[in-house]
């Protein structure tokens, strides 16, 4: 696709070859038109490069700033599953990886507000069966009551 000044100036040669005379007056209209179009063109394409500039600068934060968080907090969680628990006696909201639910040993997760059991991997709980929509706790409660 061509840039905004090369239509402009396509224009501008039409206008001179058709011989649009600056002194009738639609050939000054015209002629004005596309003087503002040119400096339009100019305008559109110095904040074009502006935004490209940008975008690369951004760009380039983004990724310093991952390299940051993995500094700071070691390897990415992103490949990890996070479950998320809430105590049903205080109310707080508990998240932990995945991949400690694979223990043999019987775990029990408690929470750090209240010392209250909210999780026994006795085997009696199956995460698998419940989406991210699910209100994980009330299944929870249920599965503990059945």
């Amino acid at each position: 696709m061509k840039g905004i000044t090369e239509k402009v100036s396509y224009l501008q040669g039409l206008c001179e070859g058709l011989n649009v005379s600056d002194s009738g007056p639609n050939g000054k209209i015209i002629s004005g038109m596309l003087q503002v179009m040119e400096e339009m063109a100019d305008i559109v394409e110095a904040m074009q490069q502006e935004i490209n500039s940008l975008q690369e600068y951004i760009e380039d934060m983004d990724d310093e700033i991952l390299e940051l968080e993995e500094k700071i907090w070691g390897t990415e969680t992103d490949d990890q599953d996070i479950v998320e628990l809430k105590c049903l006696n205080c109310g707080e909201h508990l998240y932990f990886e995945t991949c400690i639910l694979d223990d043999e040993d019987v775990l029990e997760i408690t929470c750090p507000n209240c010392n209250t059991v909210v999780y026994v991997n006795d085997g009696s709980f199956d995460f698998d069966t419940y989406d991210d929509n699910d209100d994980f706790s009330s299944k929870a409660m249920e599965n503990e009551h059945s």
